[in-house]
């Protein structure tokens, strides 16, 4: 109310009052058409600031819907991208499944008086002196202690070392205590490979108790012996990457890379039945 009151709104009541005032005195004495071209000019400043105003509202509305456009297309974009990228890593794992079988398979078709159960590695403890796999597989598959395990590539990793109706431990060549009948494939020089601390660590394990003058070179690949009864005649132990002399035993030792990547593995092959070797 104090607005109505003021000053400025009656001074500019009186103004408006007064203009149309005398627009219709005007047009009343025929000047109608001046009127209308003074009310033109006087309105076109305005027309012109609201159609500006008009189309930066349109162009600014354009704008943002193409901004919420482009963000859609970028979400499904990504959608796209995500499910592309789980496709191609389902591929990969099937592939690598694939492969893993057809490795299976050869070794089965190289060792046709060996059985195998294949079984999926489902845990792993890491203790100070040896690593003990978890196998998904025990006693009602055929699984018992002492039974060699290979991997794939017919590379040795190590034996059962306790079993129960659905479950099986075992340990591997690069663990302390582990001693395996050898003898270098070129040469047929012979050993015992072991497992010990400091070398396990590196994922390796020695070739022992070799003769002083044993033939035996960096390359050479090493094989069980089949001296014994757990483990077969021909498995691929590893590759010797090392050779020492012993001066207080007065013999050579080897450092050998087991064939078999240890580390990280999935399954494994176990291997039920073979022929035992016999020494001529």
């Amino acid at each position: 109310m104090k607005f109505f009151k003021s000053k400025f709104f009656i001074i500019t009541l009186i103004v408006a009052v007064s203009v149309a005032a005398v627009f219709t005195a005007m047009s009343l004495l025929g000047y109608s058409s001046l009127v209308k071209s003074a009310l033109h000019y006087i309105t076109l400043p305005a027309q012109k600031l609201a159609d500006t105003v008009g189309r930066a509202v349109d162009g600014y509305t354009a704008y943002f819907s193409e901004v919420e456009r482009i963000k859609r297309e970028n979400e499904e974009l990504r959608a796209q991208i995500d499910e592309m990228l789980d496709e191609v890593q389902s591929a990969k794992a099937v592939q690598e499944e694939n492969e893993e079988l057809r490795r299976m398979l050869e070794v089965k078709q190289e060792h046709l008086d060996y059985k195998f159960e294949p079984v999926d590695v489902i845990g792993r403890e890491d203790g100070n002196y040896m690593t003990v796999f978890t196998l998904g597989k025990g006693k009602k598959s055929g699984i018992e202690r002492d039974m060699p395990i290979i991997a794939s590539n017919n590379g040795l990793i190590g034996r059962i070392t306790d079993a129960g109706e659905t479950w099986a431990k075992a340990d591997s060549i690069i663990d302390m205590g582990s001693s395996v009948g050898a003898f270098v494939e070129r040469s047929r020089a012979s050993g015992i490979v072991v497992g010990e601390y400091e070398i396990g660590l590196k994922g390796l394990c020695k070739l022992s108790y070799l003769q002083s003058d044993a033939d035996i070179e960096v390359g050479d690949r090493i094989l069980t012996s089949g001296v014994g009864s757990v483990y077969p005649r021909g498995l691929i132990i590893g590759t010797v990457t090392e050779v020492k002399y012993d001066e207080g035993l007065r013999t050579k030792y080897a450092i050998i890379k087991p064939y078999a990547q240890i580390s990280g593995l999935s399954s494994v092959m176990v291997v039920t039945s073979f022929e035992k070797y016999v020494e001529e």
